[in-house]
Formats: C-alpha cells, structure tokens, sequence
C-alpha cells in the first residue's frame, strides 16, 4: 500500500510540474519553418489554395468541409484525428501570401498561419509558414512546447506538401513573420 500512495504523490507531483510550467510560459508563441520546392509560386499557391483537395495529399485530414463566407472571406472546416478546426481565409494575394486564422468557437488554442511564396531565381518557390499561436490550457501549453514542439504541425503539412509534388521535404528553420493584427484591433 505504501507504494501506491509514493506513486500517487509522484504523479500529482509531475501533475503540478507541468502546471506551474504552463502558468509561467507565455500564452502566445511564433514559429516558422521553410521549404524550397521545384514548383512555381503560381502552382504552389494553387495548391495550398485548394481547400476541396486538401485531404488528397494531406492524410492528416479525414475531411474538409467548406462553410458560409464570413465577411466575405472564405471559411472552412478541417476534421482530422484531433477533432474540427474551423478557419478563415484573411489574406489571399495570388503566388504570394496566404493567411488563415482559426476561428473555431471555445478552443483550447487560436492563432494564424502566413503562408509566404518567394519565387527562387533559376525557378522554384520557398514557402514560409509562421504560427503565430496562442495557447490557453497551461498543460497543452507545457506539452506544446516541450513535448510536440511549435513546429511540428508546420512540419507536416510542410512534408505533405513536398510529397504532393514527389520532391523530399528540406525543412529549414525561419524568421517567424509578425502576427497579423487581430479582428476588431
């Protein structure tokens, strides 16, 4: 009975670790990996652009579903293990910039992703995408930083992406670009 109670105290002990942990990071967190494809600035935005065929060479996703415009911006929802993920499309500059928010109603998270296309000389693209995220749960806010890391999800979409177009993804480390103002500021 002893070591029950010694592996109960342990636990709780680790329990309040990440807690405190989380209580002291920031709520908010940039991030932001590259990529050089092969592909033109035009075909790589086409791509990302898609939103119908986002499950076909992303398999994280089990489904897209597109929803009403909202203020005449398009809006979707992503369905993959993790749950839905409802987003807006904020910024659509053909064969340059894309930003989506998520505007999911009572997440444990929010923030942006910018999408940057910089056509490379000889041909080819580099895409940057920046999280600019925010993470409300103190212990998914340990864990996301410790654990999962802020990269991660940029990195597979990132590896997913080259895949689609049969290139072998070079991920590479990136200035996080700033945080687009938020709705209402």
């Amino acid at each position: 009975m002893k070591w029950v109670w010694i592996s109960l105290g342990a636990l709780a002990a680790i329990v309040l670790l990440v807690v405190i942990v989380g209580a002291l990071l920031p709520v908010d967190h940039a991030a932001a990996r590259r990529i050089r494809l092969q592909q033109s600035a035009a075909t790589v935005f086409a791509a990302i652009t898609d939103i119908a065929s986002l499950p076909q060479w992303r398999k994280d996703l089990e489904s897209v579903q597109l929803l009403p415009a909202r203020d005449g911006r398009r809006c979707y929802r992503e369905v993959s293990s993790h749950g839905p993920m409802d987003l807006l499309v904020e910024v659509e500059d053909p064969g340059k910039q894309v930003i989506t928010r998520i505007v999911t109603e009572g997440s444990p998270f929010s923030g942006t992703w910018t999408f940057r296309l910089t056509p490379l000389d000889g041909g080819g693209t580099e895409l940057q995408i920046t999280e600019n995220g925010e993470v409300y749960n103190v212990i998914f806010r340990t864990l996301s930083r410790f654990v999962l890391g802020h990269t991660a999800t940029i990195d597979g979409y990132l590896r997913a992406l080259a895949a689609k177009f049969g290139e072998t993804a070079e991920l590479m480390d990136a200035v996080p670009d700033p945080a687009p103002a938020k709705p209402g500021k």
